[in-house]
């Protein structure tokens, strides 16, 4: 029983591990995203204002 109960605090803790990963991964996507966003925006506006010229 003892073996079990280590062996499910290991697989707790890499898997805690993992999703706190996947947490930072995420953020980091979500802040490329961002910037693409911003940028598609930036265009958008520069193309808008060049058709008024």
């Amino acid at each position: 029983m003892k073996g079990n109960t280590s062996q499910r605090e290991k697989e707790m803790e890499r898997l805690s591990n993992e999703l706190s990963s996947m947490r930072k991964e995420l953020d980091d996507v979500k802040e490329v995203l961002r910037g693409l966003i911003q940028v598609i925006m930036s265009r958008e506006e520069n193309l808008d204002d060049d058709e008024y010229n």
